[in-house]
């Protein structure tokens, strides 16, 4: 019988402790650029611009990479919906729109791992990561809370 209940005292726990999901979910998410960029500072309606290609050039007159992650990504979710305030699907018909301008949506990189290599290579690019996760190549311009 002891052996029983200690089963189910494992199972409750695992129920009810708040998951590694649920803590990045909560976690802020930090606009970042490589420690290299000359870019300092950037607000919430400026990042909004280059996400959405409307502004394609920094201050300073070199052209600028938004990085996003893949549309399914949650962190690319939490991102759309606090900076642009719609869901990557809902942009579909805005970048199809934009296309025949000859304006393209933001790179897209497959992990925060490679967003972080990218970074550190193009002083031009910003990007999105888990405050969490970013490490000493990087600089926080911004941090965003749901």
């Amino acid at each position: 019988m002891p052996r029983v209940a200690a089963i189910l005292a494992s199972v409750v726990l695992v129920i009810w402790a708040p998951s590694a999901h649920a803590a990045d979910a909560a976690a802020p998410l930090a606009v970042v650029v490589g420690q290299n960029s000359t870019i300092t500072a950037v607000s919430l309606d400026q990042l909004r611009e280059l996400y959405l290609r409307r502004r394609r050039v920094w201050p300073d007159g070199t052209a600028a990479v938004p990085i996003n992650l893949p549309p399914d990504s949650p962190l690319r979710q939490r991102f759309s919906r606090v900076v642009l305030g719609r869901t990557p699907a809902d942009l579909l018909s805005y970048w199809n729109a934009r296309y025949f301008e000859g304006v393209t949506p933001p790179l897209t990189l497959r992990t925060p791992a490679a967003v972080r290599a990218y970074l550190q290579r193009q002083p031009e690019a910003i990007a999105y990561l888990p405050l969490g996760e970013v490490d000493d190549s990087l600089r926080v311009l911004l941090e965003l809370r749901d």
